[in-house]
C-alpha cells in the first residue's frame, strides 16, 4: 500500500473513531430519555449519579479516543515517535479491567490498532508498552543488557510457586543486573546476585553441548515406560492421548532432571503435580484462594515432598563443592544444575528450605508441563495426518540405530521436516506473554522513549498470526496461519531472504516440491517466532525441550501404530485459557487404538 493509501485509510479510521465517539454521545442521549419515565420511581440523587457515571466514562472514552488518534497523527505527518495511549473508559485504572484476561486483551489490541507501532497500556500507575512488530520486538532483545525479566519471574514465583516473602524481597534487592560483571551501581554483595546465579546455573549446564547426557538418560527412562505398557499387536483402545503422554513422560522427565528418590518418598508427587498444572490460570490469575481450596493443598503436598526430597537427598549427597567437573548425574539430586543451586542458596538465610522448595518445585512444573503439552501436539498433528505421517516416519527411520529403538539424535535434529513440525507446534500451540521490564533508568528502544520502571510486553501469538510479518520475511503461506502446517518452515534449495518488503497478498499455491527437497530455515523469523523470549533472557531450557520432543515424537511413532477417531480429532483445540502462561493442552479428551509395530510392518 503506498503512502497515499495509508493516509487515507488512517483518515478513514480516525474518522470512524470519531463518527463512533459521536454516536455514543447520541446513545447516551437517547438512554436518558428512555430514563425520564423512572425518574419518580427511582431517587433523584441516583438517577444523576447514573448519569454522571455514564458522562464520565462516555467523555473519557472520546477525548482518550481523540488523543490516542492525534499521537497516531503527529507519529505519522512529523515523523514522531511517541507512544500513543491506547482509548480507554475509567480515568485512573485505564485499562486494568482488560488485563484481567491478557491474552484475549492483546489479541484485540492487534487486531484493532494494527502492528506498526508500539502501544501503552495502564493500569494505575503501572505503564505497559506493547510490541508487536518485529522490528520493534527485535530491538528490545537487543536491549537485553538494560531490562530485565525479574518483576515477571517474582510474581511467578510467589503467585505461582508461594515463594516466601522474604526470598522475594531478597530477589528483588538484587540490583547487579544479569551480566557477569555486576553494574557499576549495584550495591549487592557478589555472593547475594541470586538472579544472575540461578540463571547463570541454567545457562551453563542447559547448553547443547551438555545435554547428551541428559537427553540420553531422558530416552532411555521413556523406553523403560513404553517396555512396561501392555500393549501388543491387536489394536488397544485408550480414552486420551493426552493422558498417555503424560503417563509416558512425566516420570521420566522428573526421574532424568531430579534423580530416582523424590518419586518413592513422594507417593502421590505425580497425581499431585498433574492437578496443580491444570490449575495454573487460576494460581497467576489470583483466584481467591477459597475457591481453589483443593489446588491449594497439592501445591503444598507438593512443596512438603520437595522439601522432604531435598534432606534426605543432603544426607546423602555433599552439595558444598560442586564444579563443572563433577558426574553430570547421580540418583539424589540428578542433574548437576541441581546440587549447584544448593550449593550457592545453602549459604544464603534468605533462601530458606520453603524458599528451596519453590525454586525447585518451578523447575519440576516448567520441565513436564510445556513439554507434555508440546508433545502432545507434535505427535497429533503427525499421525491425523497420513502423508505427514509416512514423512515423518521416513526421516525418523533414517535416523535410527542398529541395536534396538535408539536415534542418532544430532541426525533426528537436523532432519528439516522434524524441524518444521516441532517450529510449527510451537508456534502455533504456545501462547506466552513475554514481559521486560526498564528497571534502572530510561530506555530508548527503536527511537521510542520508554521511561523507567515501564514494561516492554510482546504476546507470542500476535506475531505468530500476524499474515504480512511472515509475508514481510518471505514466507509462501500454503496454508492460513491459524491452521497447523508442518512445511510452514521449509523453502526451496534456492531460496533467500528478501530484502525488500514482500507485498501482502492472497495464499499461494503449493510450488511442488516435495519436503524432502526442501530446507528448514528460521532466516527472517526473529522477532516473529518467539516461543521462548529472546535476547538474554530467553528460556534457557530450549535445547532440552526440543531435543525430548523430537525423541519422544520419534520413539512412539517409531514402536506404535495409531488409529485415530475423525470425529473426536476434529473437536481438540487448543485450550486458551492457559493463553498467555506457556504451552497450551488440549480442550478435551483425544480416544484412541494403538498397537505394536511389528517387524517390517
Amino acid at each position: 500500500m503506498d503512502n497515499q493509501g495509508l493516509a487515507n485509510q488512517s483518515q478513514f479510521q480516525a474518522s470512524s473513531r470519531l463518527d463512533f465517539s459521536s454516536g455514543f454521545q447520541l446513545h447516551v442521549s437517547d438512554w436518558l430519555t428512555q430514563l425520564a419515565p423512572f425518574q419518580h420511581a427511582v431517587p433523584a440523587w441516583i438517577v444523576r449519579v447514573f448519569v454522571g457515571i455514564l458522562l464520565l466514562l462516555s467523555t473519557t472514552y472520546c477525548s482518550s479516543t481523540i488523543y490516542f488518534q492525534l499521537t497516531r497523527r503527529e507519529n505519522r505527518v512529523k515523523g514522531s515517535r511517541k507512544v500513543p495511549l491506547v482509548p480507554f473508559w475509567i480515568p485512573g485504572l485505564f485499562h486494568a479491567a482488560g488485563l484481567l484476561n491478557p491474552a484475549d486483551f492483546l489479541t484485540r489490541l492487534a487486531k484493532q490498532f494494527g502492528f506498526e507501532e508500539p502501544l501503552l497500556v495502564k493500569a494505575g500507575f503501572f505503564n505497559f508498552f506493547v510490541f508487536a512488530h518485529p522490528e520493534h520486538v527485535k530491538a528490545v532483545f537487543r536491549n537485553s543488557k538494560r531490562i530485565t525479566n525479574k518483576s515477571t519471574t517474582l510474581f511467578a514465583l510467589h503467585s505461582l510457586l508461594d515463594l516466601p516473602k522474604g526470598a522475594v524481597e531478597f530477589y528483588r534487592a538484587d540490583d547487579s543486573g544479569m551480566s557477569q560483571t555486576p553494574r557499576k551501581e549495584s550495591k549487592t554483595l557478589p555472593e547475594h546476585r541470586i538472579n544472575f546465579l540461578i540463571a547463570n546455573n541454567l545457562k551453563q549446564n542447559l547448553t547443547s553441548r551438555l545435554l547428551e547426557g541428559l537427553g540420553q538418560r531422558y530416552a532411555d527412562n521413556v523406553q523403560a515406560s513404553l517396555d512396561t505398557l501392555a500393549i501388543g499387536d491387536e489394536w488397544t483402545s485408550l480414552p486420551d492421548l493426552f493422558a498417555f503422554i503424560q503417563k509416558v513422560t512425566t516420570v521420566s522427565a522428573i526421574e532424568a532432571l531430579c534423580g530416582t528418590h523424590l518419586l518413592p518418598l513422594c507417593p502421590g508427587f505425580i497425581d499431585d503435580l498433574l492437578f496443580f498444572q491444570t490449575n495454573v490460570p487460576n494460581f497467576l490469575r489470583r483466584r481467591p484462594s477459597w475457591l481453589m481450596s483443593s489446588a491449594h493443598r497439592a501445591r503444598r503436598r507438593l512443596l512438603d515432598g520437595v522439601k522432604r526430597w531435598h534432606a534426605y537427598a543432603l544426607e546423602h549427597c555433599d552439595c558444598e563443592t560442586v564444579t563443572l567437573d563433577d558426574p553430570e548425574w547421580e540418583p539424589y539430586f540428578g542433574s548437576r544444575f541441581l546440587r549447584i543451586r544448593q550449593q550457592y542458596t545453602l549459604k544464603l538465610d534468605k533462601m530458606t528450605a520453603d524458599a528451596r522448595a519453590s525454586e525447585d518445585l518451578g523447575l519440576i512444573f516448567t520441565s513436564t508441563s510445556n513439554l507434555i503439552a508440546s508433545i502432545f501436539w507434535m505427535v497429533l498433528e503427525s499421525i491425523r495426518d497420513p502423508k505427514l505421517h509416512s514423512q515423518m516416519l521416513d526421516e525418523i527411520s533414517s535416523c535410527g540405530r542398529a541395536q534396538g529403538h535408539s536415534f542418532d539424535m544430532a541426525k533426528l535434529k537436523e532432519k528439516p521436516l522434524i524441524q518444521s513440525t516441532y517450529a510449527e507446534v510451537l508456534r502455533l500451540y504456545v501462547a506466552t506473554a513475554t514481559s521486560r521490564i526498564a528497571e534502572y533508568e530510561d530506555i530508548n528502544v527503536a527511537g521510542y522513549a520508554i521511561p523507567k520502571d515501564s514494561y516492554l510486553v510482546m504476546y507470542s501469538r500476535t506475531m505468530a498470526l500476524h499474515q504480512q510479518a511472515w509475508e514481510q520475511a518471505g514466507r509462501v503461506l500454503r496454508k492460513p496461519l491459524d491452521e497447523f502446517d508442518a512445511e510452514r518452515f521449509l523453502v526451496d534449495p534456492g531460496w533467500t531472504r528478501p530484502r525488500d518488503n514482500y507485498k501482502v497478498g492472497p495464499l499461494a499455491p503449493s510450488t511442488g516440491t516435495s519436503s524432502s527437497e526442501r530446507r528448514f530455515t528460521m532466516d527472517g523469523l526473529l522477532g516473529v517466532w518467539i516461543p521462548y523470549g529472546g535476547g538474554d533472557h530467553i528460556c534457557p531450557g530450549r535445547h532440552l525441550a526440543k531435543h525430548q520432543m523430537m525423541l519422544t515424537t520419534a520413539l512412539l511413532l517409531s514402536r506404535f501404530e495409531f488409529d485415530l477417531d475423525d470425529n473426536s480429532t476434529r473437536r481438540v483445540k487448543p485450550d486458551m485459557k492457559f493463553a498467555p502462561f506457556g504451552a497450551l493442552p488440549p480442550t478435551c479428551a483425544t480416544p484412541f487404538r494403538i498397537r505394536a509395530k511389528e517387524a517390517g510392518r
